[in-house]
């Protein structure tokens, strides 16, 4: 049976457009998703993002614009499906969770857990921060009492809801971190959710009685699905009721670090409890800094992946993005660093190199390509290449593809070949053959990593002919 590879983001929240954080976490998930189908074929991948839009922000953020609130949803997920598509991402699935498949799901599924007996009701005491949308104890409040991510107090409630029975799963959860050593990636992320788990847990509310929207409950239409509850169930909704439900075997979110105790606490409980296997993998990835300062719309240092793409262009936005630090830690992004990336490694690098060996090439050789096998150095770099891409190790892989452009440099400047090549043709062809080779395994590297670009190699390194000069990457002013 063919391998099925199942990749998915965090769905969105559609209170705000898409900053380049949001970019960051898509980015890297639709990388991945491109190495995939690479190996296994488009077909047997399936790549899902989405938005999250049934919370009490988006009312608030609807009435702020002066909207209904439908309306406004339309208007912003287009915003957000508009601008993945515009920086090259390429999703199989964009969810929205007010369509109808997904409150389809989210009945069905509710509604399993329910007569299953882990659902029920109860009355709900104690704090809740409605900018998290999820509800605290007194040991996630600072010192002042407040939410450490909204830096205000939450508020007090006292409601009917009804409740998952999560404490039910403490011993399975444990169970299935030590079976599954891969299921939290990377492995640093793990001792915290395994303290957690470990400190006792308790049920948690899955349902709001107070809620102005969302999806009722299938069996009590005064409350409204909590939105958590609600938005962990894309995963499945987007498949389910298709022909990639076999895709659920091998499934990987991609999110940010801050999520990761829904996603690895109560997200594999409710799968079990609903009878549904847990994800193979959740990865966290975690956040970075502008210039070395928190992004905030208030120091006006919130920076658009738009901008970046109009600037650069969408390949540029992509790797360097990707490179400015390992995938899964923390990090910071420069826009002077990104300039300096781009004009060294993309306009002056690869884009230099390309056309250096074609003009070359077109000189000396009439655009013939002499024949040459690839080096041992670039097969096992490709398989390094491959093994950081299985590991998810994003920058590490970019450092291969830009090893295979240093090599290729080194050899062409080392020899002089265009010296060899006027006085003994013959001499330099051998050469000319090994430095198409290695704009050859470039380009199988870049067509993961700068997708836009990699037809424009194919193009330039040609057939049986090398073909014309191109400029891959423009320099611009830093």
């Amino acid at each position: 049976m063919t391998q099925k590879f199942y990749i998915t983001t965090p769905i969105y929240y559609v209170n705000d457009i898409p900053h380049i954080g949001h970019a960051y976490c898509t980015l890297a998930t639709d990388t991945i998703a491109r190495y995939w189908r690479t190996k296994l074929g488009a077909e047997n991948v399936h790549f899902l993002t989405g938005t999250d839009e049934n919370s009490q922000k988006t009312v608030d953020a609807a009435q702020k614009n002066n909207q209904e609130v439908y309306a406004y949803l339309d208007d912003m997920a287009k915003n957000w499906r508009e601008t993945w598509e515009k920086i090259g991402i390429s999703f199989d699935d964009f969810i929205r969770t007010t369509e109808e498949r997904h409150k389809n799901t989210v009945n069905e599924i509710f509604q399993t857990i329910f007569d299953n007996g882990d659902i029920y009701k109860g009355i709900y005491k104690g704090k809740y921060c409605t900018g998290c949308e999820t509800f605290l104890k007194d040991a996630d409040l600072d010192e002042n009492g407040h939410c450490p991510a909204h830096k205000k107090a939450p508020q007090e409630l006292e409601e009917e809801n009804y409740f998952f029975r999560l404490s039910k799963y403490e011993d399975i959860l444990l169970e299935l971190f030590e079976k599954n050593p891969d299921f939290l990636l990377p492995q640093s992320r793990q001792n915290e959710i395994l303290s957690f788990i470990k400190s006792g847990l308790e049920d948690i509310s899955v349902s709001r009685e107070t809620a102005e929207f969302g999806i009722s409950l299938p069996m009590d239409n005064k409350h409204k699905v909590y939105v958590w509850f609600d938005a962990l169930l894309n995963y499945i909704s987007a498949i389910k009721n298709t022909n990639k439900t076999d895709f659920w075997d091998n499934v990987h979110h991609i999110i940010g670090k801050d999520i990761t105790k829904f996603h690895c606490v109560i997200w594999p409980a409710m799968l079990i409890a609903a009878g549904i296997k847990p994800p193979q993998t959740v990865y966290a990835h975690g956040f970075f800094t502008i210039n070395g300062t928190k992004m905030s719309k208030s120091l006006g240092n919130v920076v658009s992946p738009l901008d970046l793409s109009d600037k650069y262009g969408n390949d540029a936005l992509r790797i360097g993005l990707l490179n400015s630090f390992e995938f899964g830690n923390d990090g910071d992004f420069s826009l002077d660093n990104f300039t300096n990336f781009y004009n060294t490694k993309l306009a002056g690098g690869i884009g230099n190199l390309f056309n250096r060996v074609v003009v070359l090439t077109n000189k000396f050789l009439d655009g013939e390509k002499p024949q040459a096998e690839i080096s041992e150095e670039s097969k096992t770099r490709l398989t390094k290449f491959s093994r950081a891409f299985e590991n998810k190790k994003i920058k590490e892989a970019i450092g291969y593809f830009f090893e295979e452009m240093d090599t290729a440099n080194l050899l062409l400047n080392k020899t002089e070949v265009w010296r060899i090549a006027k006085t003994d043709l013959e001499k330099s062809k051998p050469i000319f053959g090994k430095l198409i080779k290695h704009l050859e395994v470039i380009a199988k590297m870049a067509e993961v990593l700068t997708p836009e670009t990699y037809p424009k190699m194919l193009t330039m390194l040609g057939n049986k002919k090398i073909g014309e000069k191109n400029i891959l990457f423009t320099r611009v002013e830093t």
